[in-house]
Order: C-alpha cells, then structure tokens, then sequence
C-alpha cells in the first residue's frame, strides 16, 4: 500500500439459510446452529491514514452511532488503541439495513479488522484475527472469510463448507430494526424447541439445492413477528411468487427468498416494489469472489 493512500475494504451481507435455537447457556446467550451465506449486497469501509486519533463517519444511514459503541470503532481500537499516532479515519458507506439480521453491523467490523491489518502492515494471523472479531461479537468470525459455513455455539465456532450453487437473492425489508438482545427476550425457558445437531436433518452433509437449507426454517422467526408482524406476511409472499424457499435471515427483520433464476428474481422484485415492499435484489456470493474483491484503493487520500 502506497503511504498515505487510503484502502477500501467490501463487507458483504450474510442470510441465515436455516437457524436452529440448542440451549440457553452459562454465560447467558444461546447455543445455535445454522448455516450463513454471504450475498452480494455489501457496504464498503474506507481507512483513511491520518495524523493522530480515530475518527469514524457513517453515510448512508443517519441511525447508526459512530461513537465507542460502534463496532467498526471497537474494532480500530483493538488494534490500535483508542488514540494512535499515527491514527486512521474510517468512513463506512452503509448499503446493508441495520436491525434487518443480515449481519451489516458484523461484517462491517471484520472488514475494519482486515482493513486495519494490511494498510498498518500488522501482519496478524488468521487465528489472532479471529480472536479479536469472537471478542467484538458473534457473527464477525464468519465475515473475516464469508462463503458458506455452519455457524455454532453462540455463533464465533465455524465449520465452512464447499460453495454451494450459485443463486438470485431477494431480501424484502420491512424498515422495521430489531434487536438481537429483543428477539431472544422472546425465548421462553427451558427452550422447548432444543435439538441435538445430529438430529437435524441435513446436518453433516451438504445437499446441493441451497433451497432444501432453507426449508429448515428459522427458529427466531416465530419470536420477531410478535415484534414485526409484516415478517410471516412477507415470506408468504416471497413463496407465492416464485421463490422455492424464503425464510427470515437471523433474528430479523429482513426476510429473504431464493430464485433459480435472474429473470424471476427481476420479475419478483418489479412486483414486490409495485405492492411497497423495500426490496433488495442481490445473489450469492462464494469464499474466492470474496477474497478476490474484497481490498481495493479508496478514493481518498491521507488526512490532515
């Protein structure tokens, strides 16, 4: 990297192609399996070399905190420490919706890591990389190297699989933000839906048809629409117009259905904008588009 040049990092979304709630455990979060796939939809994170300090700017969504709370700024000060010298600004342009569980807030957080590692020639490991990102929460490990993988445990254990066929995605966003900590307050305990991996089916191969992932449903589903009733309402709608599987990614509240094809998912999605749905038209994305797309120059250059 040319000093002073600033360095744009993508941070794809994820869906959640099933999730399955196993227990409540000791340190107070749950236990889960499921299988996330990275799409094409994805902000883009600039670090811009600077004199001194850590600034961070959030366009594209005025809701998003850019104070400490933010996790691309508790990423940059795991790294660096809350004011180095010399310091970085850290500009995120936000396309992912934030409360949708499609993981924006995650993977926006592993892309600053990864950002941060190479324009500061930190030379981190992978497995310290991933120390940090289990550190900042449960989804950012999988965003370090996206693709298609199993999520376990509160989330930080993975188990990547072989890319699974390509496929159109269409999210419907309802343009109502949930939560995490909101969904699981819904659980009631003991957990009556509690399985065993082994006893899912599917689990311990890996089928082909991403579709026959996703028709394994969404334990939280159920749990969000108490809190956005539209959720049930929109994957209705996703299957009666074409989509051989839709579910709820994450906790929600955004809703996705998978297409075979570009033309029916352009179909779909001319139809779903027509009736108001917030539609969001992307496909999936494999763990070498990712690593080949991922780093590029910023089109800023060193601050003051």
């Amino acid at each position: 990297m040319t000093k002073g040049a600033g360095l744009a990092v993508e941070a794809c979304a994820k869906v959640n192609l099933f999730l399955h709630l196993l227990g409540k455990r000791p340190d107070g979060y749950h236990d889960i399996l499921s299988l996330a796939q990275s799409v094409s939809l994805a902000d883009r994170i600039e670090i811009v070399p600077a004199a001194r300090g850590l600034r961070l700017e959030v366009l594209g969504d005025a809701a998003i905190p850019t104070g400490p709370e933010n996790l691309v700024m508790r990423a940059a000060v795991r790294l660096l420490g809350d004011d180095p010298s010399p310091g970085a600004i850290l500009r995120v342009f936000k396309q992912i919706p934030h409360g949708a569980g499609l993981g924006g807030g995650s993977s926006d957080a592993a892309a600053a890591l990864l950002g941060i590692d190479r324009i500061f020639g930190l030379g981190l490991e992978r497995e310290e990389l991933q120390r940090h990102a289990a550190a900042l929460g449960s989804d950012v490990p999988f965003f370090l190297s996206g693709g298609t993988a199993f999520l376990e445990g509160r989330g930080t254990d993975l188990r990547p699989i072989d890319d699974l066929p390509a496929r159109e995605v269409l999210i419907l966003d309802p343009g109502v933000p949930l939560a995490t900590s909101a969904v699981y307050a819904q659980v009631q305990e003991p957990l009556t839906l509690a399985v065993e991996p082994g006893r899912i089916p599917g689990f311990g191969r890996t089928p082909q048809d991403p579709s026959s992932w996703v028709r394994l449903g969404n334990d939280l589903e159920s749990l969000a629409a108490r809190l956005c009733p539209r959720i049930p309402v929109m994957r209705s709608w996703l299957l009666e117009n074409g989509a051989p599987a839709a579910a709820m990614s994450g906790s929600g509240s955004a809703v996705f259905g998978l297409f075979d094809g570009e033309d029916e998912a352009r179909a779909a999605a001319a139809r779903a904008a027509q009736e108001g749905f917030r539609v969001l038209r992307c496909r999936t994305r494999r763990r070498g588009e990712i690593e080949a797309g991922r780093f590029s120059p910023s089109s800023s250059t060193q601050a003051s």
